[in-house]
C-alpha cells in the first residue's frame, strides 16, 4: 500500500471499537469508543447500517479522512490450525489445505476462502511444512467490505488477528524479544482471552469466563445505580470508585482466574518457560486492576503500553493495538499468502481487452487474405458489439437495482414511513419539546435530539457526572416519560474544549414516552 496514502486500520473486539489513521508510513491517530450492545455483540457486527452509521459518527467526531481501510479478523470469526504438510510447492498447499478443515468447517469448502502463513521448520523436519492455517468464511469478508462502503471506505487489506499480534510483536525490532514466550490478556467485558506467543509466532489461545462486567456489577450494586452509569465511573474513575472496597474484591476475584489459566497452560505444557505477561483490553486501563495482576502474578506483568511505548498515546494502545499492528503489517513484513481484502470480488470484464484481442485477431486474418472469411469476421464482430451494448444494458440496470437497496435503507433511517397511522397519531413532537426545555432550564445544552417512534435519544453536554444523574430523576417524574436512563457519559478531554465549552460531560441519554392509545387520542 503506497505511503503517500492515508489508511484506516480498523478492529471490532469485545464491543469495542478502535481507530488508527496512518499517513506518509506515520501513525497520526489512534482512538478507541464503546460501541452500543444493540449494534455489535462481541465481534460480531450485528447491524450493517447501524455499525456503518456509528463508524462514520466517531470518523467525523475524531476528524478521520481516509478513503482506504484495513479491518482486522478477529479469529472467534474464523477457523485457526497448526498443520504440517509435506515439503510441496505453493500451488499444491493451495490445492491441499482446504481438505484439513473439511471436519471442522459448516457448509462446502466453496463457501471459505483458505489462507496460511509458513514457520520455520527445524533442521531435522526439513522435509516437512509447518503452516498456521486459516479458514475464513466468504460471507463474513462480504459483510465487512459493504460495511464500509456505506461509510464510504475501501477495504484494501484484512488479516486475522493473530497475524495482527505477530505483527506488533516484530516490530520490537530485538530478536530475544521478539522470541520470547509472551502471553497477552486482553481483558474485555464478559471475558479475558489469552494468547500464548513463542518464538514471535502465535501458539494457542484460551479463554477466561470472566471479565469487567464483574467490576461494573460490583459498582453499580456499591453506589446503587444502574450497570450503563457504573461504566462510566469507572472509565472516569469519578470519585475514585475504582478503588471501592466492592472494586477491589473484584479485581481479586478476577486476578484468581488469571493465575488459574496461567497454571494450567503451564501444566499442560512441561516445556513452558513463560515468564512474560501483557495486559491489554479496557481493563488495562484501570490502574487498580493492572496494581493487583502485578502483585498477584509471579511473572514479569506489564501493559501494552509499556512494551510499546512508540505508538503509545495516552495509553490508547492498550485498546488501539489490533488496528495499530494491521497497519504496521507491511512495514515488518508481517502478512499471509494472500489478499483476504479481494476474496470473494466477482472480476468485470474489461471491454477494452475485448475490443483490442477482436482487432488482433483482424489483423491476423488479414494478413491470410481470405476476403469472404474476413467479411463472416466483420459480421461476427458486429454482432458482438450489439451483444455487448446489451450486456451494458443489463450491467446498468443491475447496478440501480442494487442502489436501491441502499436508498432504502437510508430511506429507513431517515424517515418516519416505517410507522403506520395509529403510531404516528400517538406520538407527540410538542411533548419531546418540552422536555428538551426542560433540560435547557437545569443549565445543560442539547447538542442532538431523535424520537422514533416512542423513543427520545438526546445528546447533551452538562456540568459533571451528578447534574446527568438528577435530571435522569427529574425526568421520570414527567407525566410524559415512562422511564429514562443514561446511555453513557463521557468527561470532555482538553482537545475537545472550545471557548464555549470548558469543561463537563458529554452524555447520552435515552427517554422512553408515554403513548397515547387510540380512543384517548
Amino acid at each position: 500500500m503506497a505511503k503517500n496514502q492515508g489508511i484506516l486500520g480498523i478492529s471490532v473486539s469485545h464491543g469495542r471499537l478502535a481507530l488508527t489513521l496512518m499517513k506518509g508510513g506515520v501513525v497520526r491517530k489512534s482512538y478507541w469508543e464503546e460501541i452500543p450492545a444493540n449494534v455489535v455483540e462481541g465481534n460480531r457486527i450485528l447491524s450493517q447500517n447501524l455499525f456503518a452509521e456509528f463508524l462514520r459518527e466517531q470518523m467525523k467526531d475524531k476528524g478521520i479522512k481516509c478513503k482506504n481501510a484495513a479491518y482486522v479478523i478477529a479469529d472467534s470469526d474464523i477457523f485457526v490450525r497448526k498443520i504440517s504438510m509435506p515439503l510441496i510447492d505453493d500451488e499444491q498447499l493451495r490445492y491441499n489445505i482446504p481438505f484439513e478443515f473439511r471436519d471442522f468447517i459448516q457448509g462446502e469448502l466453496n463457501q471459505y476462502v483458505f489462507d496460511y502463513v509458513k514457520r520455520q521448520s527445524d533442521e531435522d523436519e526439513a522435509s516437512t511444512i509447518n503452516l498456521l492455517a486459516y479458514a475464513v468464511p466468504l460471507e463474513l469478508l462480504t459483510t465487512i467490505r459493504e460495511t464500509l462502503k456505506l461509510v464510504g471506505l475501501k477495504l484494501i487489506k484484512a488479516l486475522p488477528e493473530t497475524s495482527v499480534y505477530e505483527t506488533l510483536l516484530s516490530t520490537l525490532g530485538d530478536e530475544e524479544e521478539v522470541k520470547k514466550e509472551r502471553c497477552f490478556m486482553d481483558i474485555g467485558r464478559r471475558a479475558i482471552r489469552m494468547m500464548i506467543f513463542k518464538n514471535g509466532e502465535f501458539k494457542l489461545s484460551h479463554m477466561i469466563d470472566i471479565g469487567e462486567d464483574h467490576v461494573i456489577q460490583a459498582l453499580a450494586d456499591e453506589l446503587n445505580v444502574d450497570t450503563h452509569l457504573a461504566l462510566t465511573y469507572l472509565r472516569n474513575g469519578y470519585n475514585e470508585c475504582d478503588r471501592l472496597p466492592a472494586a477491589i474484591n473484584a479485581y481479586k476475584d478476577i486476578s484468581i482466574e488469571v493465575l488459574k489459566g496461567l497454571n494450567f497452560y503451564e501444566m499442560s505444557d512441561m516445556t513452558s518457560r513463560l515468564k512474560d505477561v501483557v495486559l491489554c483490553g479496557t481493563g488495562a486501563m484501570t490502574e487498580p486492576l493492572v496494581e493487583i495482576l502485578k502483585e498477584r502474578v509471579d511473572k514479569n506483568v506489564q501493559t501494552m503500553d509499556e512494551l510499546f511505548p512508540k505508538y503509545n498515546q495516552r495509553k490508547e494502545i492498550n485498546v488501539t493495538y489490533g488496528s495499530v499492528g494491521i497497519i504496521l503489517s507491511d512495514a515488518v513484513g508481517v502478512t499471509t499468502k494472500n489478499n483476504l481484502a479481494v476474496a470473494g470480488v466477482k472480476k468485470r470484464t474489461n471491454i477494452w481487452i475485448i475490443i483490442a484481442s477482436v482487432v488482433a485477431a483482424i489483423a491476423v486474418l488479414a494478413v491470410i487474405g481470405k476476403l469472404t472469411f474476413l467479411d463472416r469476421v466483420g459480421v461476427l464482430i458486429a454482432e458482438r458489439y450489439k451483444a455487448q451494448l446489451i450486456q451494458d444494458q443489463i450491467d446498468s440496470i443491475s447496478s440501480l437495482i442494487e442502489g436501491a437497496g441502499d436508498l432504502k435503507n437510508e430511506y429507513y433511517h431517515y424517515t418516519w414511513d416505517t410507522m403506520n397511522e395509529e403510531e404516528r397519531g400517538r406520538i407527540s413532537r410538542l411533548d419531546a419539546a418540552k422536555l428538551v426545555d426542560l433540560i435547557g432550564k437545569q443549565g445543560m445544552k442539547v447538542t442532538y435530539m431523535d424520537l422514533v417512534k416512542g423513543a427520545m435519544t438526546i445528546d447533551l453536554t452538562a456540568k459533571n457526572l451528578e447534574d446527568v444523574s438528577k435530571l435522569t430523576l427529574q425526568l421520570n417524574e414527567q407525566d410524559i416519560v415512562e422511564s429514562c436512563s443514561v446511555v453513557s457519559a463521557k468527561t470532555i478531554e482538553d482537545d475537545e474544549k472550545t471557548e464555549e465549552v470548558e469543561s463537563g460531560v458529554n452524555a447520552e441519554i435515552k427517554v422512553y414516552l408515554i403513548t397515547k392509545s387510540s380512543e384517548e387520542e
